[in-house]
């Protein structure tokens, strides 16, 4: 066997392997024996066929089999042998062309293309700066918060007059150039919606204090803030037909239904904070809501702060990747996912994630960090203390509860795996906190949401 490399260029190289019959003939001799023992060929007792009957109804497949199997050993030990430090697996080549002509040849060649990782040095020090935002939580936010916390515990009544904050139920159609309904068009659409929500605000004041049975004409876009998906979904209509709707729509009242907002008092604080002791003074209640306010917007501009590491890992480290091989590797791997058509705009993504991958693997590998057995454990309890939430569980991440659950997903290594790469990603966000500068800063909740929302729509998130 002789196996040698040709590098296209830093990241791409293909690796060649030479296989002649001394190679391979020893395991498919063996191979073909064991055949020989279990097999039933018609004329012969079972196991008795002659080795040359057998070798010549199973020897090309054994062949075919055998040295696949012995060049998939001989590649992933090159790359061990050789240190090779690799993206994705080998696949077969674009550049040399392999000869497996098993019918007329017993010398064979394989060539597999190989996407190299790029070597690079980590670029962050003291000098590069970001903020931790202490969000200012004052009694305006706690207001809001208890306002907003009365209208989910509101009861819905039946009502004679809307208000801004009643919701409306009505039937709407389409209707053509001389005001009549659209033939063809959407015809008694039963919808619902509230008017304090509604952005146009002409729009908004003409359903505050209407009765049952009101009709406004109005376009439908603007009444659903020209949101293509609550539209579509409203209308039940495909998000390619919205454009083609026409701007004017009867819009019939059929139900009005309006908040009866809860009385602060002890069944209300009850009912707000299920399974944990009560408040039990409105004094004390504004307490509990502003301590639980501070909790969630320093854990928001926490996360917000390794959203910023993030993007400058992204701009200190342009890395390039070998993206031709990575577009035929996905192909090729996740035919279910990647094709021809659709690799160009779906690879953008999985660049971005595979560089991000890389700087926090340098990360790792240069300040030592490591997943253990309990960290993978304790980000397990974390994931699934977070999956409960979604179901309305507030589960401890040391209750008790999640240990059967935990240590029965230990045994699923990918799940391991995942929650390794998880420890991993946390603990190189927390090094990097350590190696640059950070500097808190005041900020008030409508700054911070201003601030945020600036950097969304200029990264266009």
């Amino acid at each position: 066997m002789n196996i040698s490399i040709q590098k296209q260029d830093d990241l791409q190289a293909t690796v060649i392997i030479d296989l002649v019959k001394a190679d391979y003939q020893e395991k498919v001799d063996s191979q073909i024996k064991k055949i020989q023992k279990t097999s039933n060929i018609k004329g012969f007792r079972a196991g008795k066929a002659p080795l040359g009957m057998v070798q010549k109804l199973y020897g090309k497949s054994v062949v075919a089999e055998e040295i696949q199997n012995i060049a998939s050993d001989a590649i992933n030990q090159y790359i061990q042998d050789e240190k090779l430090d690799i993206l994705g697996y080998p696949i077969t080549s674009v550049n040399v062309e392999s000869d497996l002509d098993i019918d007329n040849k017993e010398d064979f060649r394989f060539a597999f293309d190989l996407g190299l990782a790029p070597a690079f040095e980590l670029a962050i020090s003291t000098k590069d700066k970001l903020d931790l935002f202490e969000v200012e939580v004052t009694e305006k936010e706690v207001n809001e918060d208890i306002d907003y916390a009365r209208k989910r515990h509101a009861k819905l009544e039946d009502a004679e007059v809307s208000d801004a904050e009643s919701i409306i139920y009505a039937n709407v159609s389409e209707l053509g150039e001389n005001g009549e309904v659209l033939e063809g068009g959407v015809s008694e659409k039963p919808v619902s919606f509230v008017p304090s929500m509604i952005e146009d605000k002409k729009l908004q004041k003409a359903f505050i204090g209407i009765g049952k049975d009101n009709v406004t004409n109005a376009d439908v876009r603007k009444l659903f803030n020209d949101n293509e998906t609550v539209i579509s979904t409203s209308l039940g209509i495909a998000k390619e037909g919205i454009a083609d709707l026409n701007n004017s729509f009867s819009i019939t009242v059929t139900e009005i239904k309006s908040r009866v907002m809860p009385e602060l008092g002890e069944d209300y604080y009850k009912e707000v904070f299920p399974g944990e002791a009560a408040p039990t003074s409105e004094e004390d209640y504004k307490n509990r809501v502003m301590t639980n306010l501070i909790a969630y917007y320093k854990n928001e501009a926490d996360l917000w702060l390794d959203h910023e590491i993030g993007h400058m890992l992204m701009s200190k480290h342009n890395i390039n990747l070998p993206d031709e091989f990575l577009k035929r590797w996905l192909i090729a791997t996740k035919e279910n996912d990647y094709n021809f058509e659709n690799i160009e705009e779906k690879y953008t993504a999985e660049k971005s994630a595979l560089q991000r991958r890389l700087v926090i693997d340098k990360i790792a590998s240069e300040h030592n960090l490591e997943a253990t057995e309990e960290d993978v454990k304790m980000e397990a309890r974390v994931y699934f203390v977070g999956m409960y939430r979604q179901y309305g569980l507030n589960i401890s991440p040391n209750d008790s509860f999640l240990d059967e659950t935990v240590n029965k997903r230990m045994t699923d290594r990918d799940f391991v795996s995942q929650m390794a790469d998880r420890v991993i990603y946390r603990k190189a966000y927390d090094k990097v906190k350590e190696l640059i500068s950070i500097k808190t800063k005041k900020m008030t909740v409508e700054n911070y949401f201003k601030h945020v929302n600036e950097h969304k729509a200029e990264h266009g998130e």
